[in-house]
């Protein structure tokens, strides 16, 4: 089977490396196209190309790649890339759009109007839409659902646990967090209003735990968050440490006691199911994608995102149940492979591939 998958960026934390093209990387032959330079280097079994954010250049990269390649299956992961592809192809080869299938890898309403727009546009082309869980699947509206609703269904979304078994065994002894904290919190996501950090902050801001904070990620309210964390009372350290290796931010989730979304939205976010299996404690907004999550009782919390109080009670709760926390970890661990595996998404999505294949004739 040939794949051309098509993406905005490749970096650290992008999805459709990460999870999709490292774990088909054995079963598939792949090239991975991004419309952005590549920000790290492509495993070598997956042939890498990328574009430098310039429309034209992507236009040519595309034909020139279809010209040299006969693909099985066109994997689109962005609205924007999906009509930069159905550009290239236009008049000659629109035949190609019977082998896309297009992932939304988001809830509706955290998308920007552009993005709404042309996630629209490449939903109407596609062959196949497939949403990152049921919560995203509802997120979209009745009338835009209306036209794509035949071809559309929910795939769970998965993780690569056996990374993360890699990384716990290989890792150095090295402490990112400080021994001497009651409780370790890490946050991990972009630092931007939709993923609101700045409500943990000022829920911080009148709590008596004696925690550290970790923040992993970069973001337009990075500078804003950062001055308003050093009015905070001396028993609560807060750190920024910007955008790291997935490897890097994997550690401080094996050694976090918790992990923290209060996200206003999501698709259904990987990060926080590689912090489940790696043993977190759970404190989520009561957002939907958090609740598909839908974690063991005692290894979660969900709070209003209008009660501040709430994530402060929960701290509290972890705060004096935090050895009973340390010892259940690996019920988070079992559950998260039980029900958000890589290997589940991808034989569904393989199934989505084998199908374009059988109906062109192979």
């Amino acid at each position: 089977m040939k794949l051309l998958r098509l993406a905005t960026t490749l970096n650290s934390t992008s999805a459709p490396y990460n999870q999709f093209s490292l774990g088909l990387k054995d079963r598939t032959v792949q090239t991975f196209c991004s419309f952005l330079k590549n920000e790290i280097s492509v495993d070598q079994k997956i042939e890498g190309f990328h574009g430098d954010g310039s429309i034209i250049k992507m236009i040519k990269l595309l034909r020139s790649l279809l010209k040299l390649h006969k693909y099985d299956v066109i994997h689109i992961h962005s609205g924007l890339t999906g009509v930069i592809f159905v550009i290239a192809i236009f008049p000659f080869n629109l035949g190609l759009l019977k082998r896309t299938v297009f992932t939304l890898h988001n809830s509706w309403n955290v998308l920007t109007t552009r993005n709404q727009i042309l996630d629209f546009i490449i939903m109407l082309f596609s062959k196949k839409v497939c949403t990152c869980g049921v919560s995203s699947k509802n997120s979209i509206p009745k009338y835009i659902y209306f036209f794509i609703k035949n071809k559309t269904e929910a795939v769970v979304n998965g993780f690569d646990h056996e990374r993360i078994d890699n990384v716990q065994k290989s890792r150095s002894h090295v402490l990112h967090f400080n021994e001497k904290s009651d409780v370790n919190v890490v946050c991990i996501g972009a630092l931007n209003k939709t993923k609101n950090q700045i409500f943990l902050l000022q829920a911080l801001k009148s709590i008596d735990i004696n925690a550290e904070v970790i923040f992993l990620g970069e973001g337009a309210n990075m500078n804003y968050l950062v001055k308003f964390s050093r009015d905070l009372p001396e028993n609560i350290h807060v750190k920024f440490k910007g955008k790291v290796s997935r490897d890097l931010a994997i550690e401080h989730m094996l050694e976090a006691d918790v992990s923290i979304s209060l996200s206003k939205g999501e698709g259904l976010p990987i990060a926080i199911l590689e912090s489940m299996y790696a043993g977190c404690y759970l404190i989520l907004s009561s957002i939907l994608p958090h609740k598909e999550i839908s974690p063991p009782i005692q290894r979660c919390k969900y709070v209003d995102l209008s009660l501040s109080d709430q994530v402060i009670n929960s701290l509290y709760f972890v705060r004096d149940n935090i050895l009973k926390i340390k010892k259940s970890r690996n019920l988070s661990k079992i559950y998260s492979l039980e029900n958000f595996s890589v290997e589940k998404m991808l034989s569904e999505y393989i199934n989505v591939y084998e199908s374009f294949i059988k109906n062109n004739g192979k």
